[in-house]
């Protein structure tokens, strides 16, 4: 079983009001047991978040934080694997397994979720994460379940639109960055170029912007089999002219009538995981995978093997999620200069809704090609 890390927002330190600016106390704790968010709290309300995040660490044996991870009293995942200082108060792990023994257990719950507009106009899904004593569960955070609102944007409830949901999420834990694995060809204006042989200064192809200079190229060799194992996705599968292996959280640009429909723009991100169909779309688990990163002056949209695609989004999550040796050598590079992308360049949907969508999905394919 390995060892998995979620970065929280520290609820004590998330500032919540009435609209008419009256703070408000409690409110995240107690949405907890269906209160706050639903029939005690009639206001409009309004979360602005810290600058920091907090790691929490837990086993993990399937990729995903789950609300009540027991079997008749016994832990059967998610229990807390290091020690954390959360809101003032310390968990440390424990060798119990059962929640009415001795040691008494500690584990990680995704609790429940709720529907924020963003001051930017995008909507975002806030979960609340618990750690679990026993039978005592505590809000100690949140953290969101697919897009994260940027920096300095504030989060409002809008009571009798915002759904609020008791039953946690099944969320996925993991800031593994997109990339591509070694092979992917990368559109150029002078054809399609191996990852592997681009150069910085070269120019790839943007869907927005026509040709942009490459600033950056990140090489990583990571472990294939666990939760940055590729998902493998077979020539005509999404229209790639080749199979391409992607890291789980790569995002490719899909349109269709109902995307429109449903989300107001003509297209959107799908992370590859969200697409995985077991067949023709799958995860691809091997000892060593060789991932490439690639940096533009901003987040674009880029092709690979004839499909839509992103380069590196530079977001706050995607940068913890680089290992220590590429941080040092984007600052060595940037300095304080880094490319900063505050939000993507398309607005990315959940892995629910692209299960719910899945059939009305079209590629975006390079011209005139696709």
């Amino acid at each position: 079983m390995s060892a998995t890390t979620l970065y929280v927002y520290e609820v004590s330190a998330i500032s919540v009001s009435t609209t008419s600016g009256t703070s408000v106390s409690g409110v995240l704790e107690n949405a907890l047991w269906g209160d706050a968010f639903s029939w005690e709290n009639p206001n409009d309300l309004v979360l602005t978040l810290p600058d920091e995040k907090t790691a929490i660490t837990f086993s993990d044996k399937d990729g995903t934080l789950q609300d009540d991870p027991y079997f008749l009293g016994i832990v059967l995942d998610q229990a807390l694997s290091e020690e954390v200082t959360l809101n003032g108060t310390t968990y440390s792990p424990s060798q119990g397994s059962i929640q009415w023994g001795y040691p008494t257990p500690v584990t990680v719950e995704s609790e429940y979720s709720v529907e924020l507009l963003g001051s930017d106009g995008e909507t975002y899904t806030l979960v609340g994460i618990s750690i679990t004593t026993g039978y005592t569960s505590e809000i100690v955070g949140v953290a969101f379940d697919g897009a994260q609102p940027p920096p300095g944007v504030t989060l409002t409830y809008i009571q009798g639109n915002s759904t609020y949901t008791s039953t946690g999420p099944d969320l996925d834990p993991s800031p593994s960055i997109p990339c591509f694995a070694a092979g992917t060809r990368i559109n150029t204006p002078n054809g399609d170029v191996p990852i592997q042989h681009l150069r910085i200064g070269d120019l790839v192809t943007t869907l927005d912007h026509g040709p942009r200079p490459i600033l950056w190229i990140g090489r990583s060799l990571v472990n294939g089999r666990d939760a940055l194992a590729p998902v493998q996705i077979e020539a005509g599968a999404l229209g790639n002219r080749h199979p391409i292996r992607v890291s789980p959280n790569h995002r490719f640009l899909l349109q269709g009538a109902e995307i429109e429909l449903h989300f107001g723009g003509d297209s959107v991100f799908v992370a590859a995981k969200a697409l995985v169909n077991g067949s023709t779309i799958r995860h691809a688990p091997c000892q060593k995978v060789t991932y490439f990163h690639l940096l533009l002056s901003e987040h674009e949209v880029i092709f690979a093997e004839g499909i839509a695609t992103e380069s590196l989004f530079t977001g706050p999550m995607a940068m913890e999620a680089l290992d220590a040796a590429a941080r040092t050598e984007l600052r060595m590079i940037f300095g304080d200069d880094l490319p900063d992308a505050p939000t993507l360049c398309r607005p990315e949907i959940s892995r629910f809704e692209a299960a719910a969508l899945r059939s009305t999905f079209r590629p975006v394919c390079f011209r005139p090609v696709c």
